[in-house]
């Protein structure tokens, strides 16, 4: 009995049926998940969406998925340069749809080494690849969501209920201190209390989420956006519907997780080549202290001033 399937060794061909299957599966995941984040609505429960709306989502799951190949890649490339054997990535799907109105359609991709690194040189090269490469498309994602930004009305097509607020809905809608959300009201009766004195919160079921601002964010507002178009740029409570902008903030944020100089993390990765086996556990044991320490600390808190979660 023949041990090839078209050519290929049988567990070779096992391991890229198994790969190409969670690939494709992350694909439908992320496209799911983006298409309830640019409608806020689900698939599952209440104005449900349709494969109209499924086949939008791809434009979130296109550039987040293209950040999350290329990250691999540059580690993939760099390690078969090096001539250290290793695996092709692995992608983790991830649509929680029926459990939670949020998610992002996956926990990412890995690669796994499967000979040994010859060198700190080689740790450190192997290990800073993806960030390096993720990160330059992170950049080219914000530029085209930046420089594609839709008109203002385009929220209003997603919270009707904030149209008659007019352009500064903002301040209006997130300006108080406390957000609830009362899944027992009536449509009304949700909209009448969601605008009291008292609280403020969605009239729909779909929970927002709250990006804050960075470097590269003010960066592009302040010098790449035109000035004829700065009426365009969305309020943080609404960047979860633009789905170029919120898959290249995602990028951002698991660029600089992935830095953090933790364990198997490529920060951890890069401080082995920095500083070799033995101050790279004693470094990163420290850090993770710090880390856990300071977030118990509560210091920062999505109740500081608005909550960045409605729920």
């Amino acid at each position: 009995m023949s041990n090839t399937i078209l050519g290929l060794d049988k567990d070779k061909y096992k391991t890229i049926l198994i790969k190409g299957g969670l690939f494709v599966l992350t694909i439908i995941a992320t496209t799911l998940s983006g298409a309830e984040l640019m409608f806020g609505r689900s698939f599952v429960y209440g104005d449900t969406l349709g494969w109209s709306e499924f086949a939008q989502g791809v434009s979130y799951a296109f550039p987040f998925l293209l950040f999350l190949t290329v990250h691999e890649l540059g580690h993939y490339i760099t390690a078969r340069y090096y001539k250290v054997k290793v695996s092709l990535p692995t992608y983790i799907p991830m649509w929680l749809g029926f459990l939670t109105p949020l998610s992002i359609g996956t926990m990412g991709a890995f690669i796994k080494i499967q000979s040994l690194i010859k060198s700190k040189k080689e740790h450190f090269d192997i290990g800073i690849a993806g960030p390096l490469a993720g990160f330059v498309i992170a950049i080219f994602v914000l530029l085209y969501g930046f420089t594609h930004l839709p008109e203002p009305s385009y929220v209003f097509e997603i919270h009707p209920e904030f149209e008659s607020f007019g352009a500064d809905y903002a301040e209006e809608v997130y300006s108080m201190d406390t957000v609830l959300y009362k899944k027992d009201f009536t449509s009304t009766e949700r909209y009448n209390y969601a605008y009291s004195a008292d609280s403020i919160i969605h009239s729909t079921e779909f929970p927002s989420i709250r990006v804050g601002k960075n470097l590269l964010f003010l960066f592009f507002e302040n010098y790449i956006v035109k000035d004829k178009d700065q009426y365009k740029i969305p309020n943080g409570y609404e960047l979860m519907h633009y789905p170029w902008l919120f898959a290249g903030f995602l990028a951002l944020l698991f660029t600089a997780l992935n830095l953090l100089p933790i364990g198997q993390l490529d920060g951890g990765h890069v401080l082995y080549g920095l500083f070799g086996e033995k101050w790279h556990r004693q470094i990163s044991e420290i850090a993770f202290v710090c880390f856990v320490f300071y977030a118990g600390l509560g210091v920062v808190s999505p109740y500081q001033e608005i909550n960045d979660i409605l729920i």
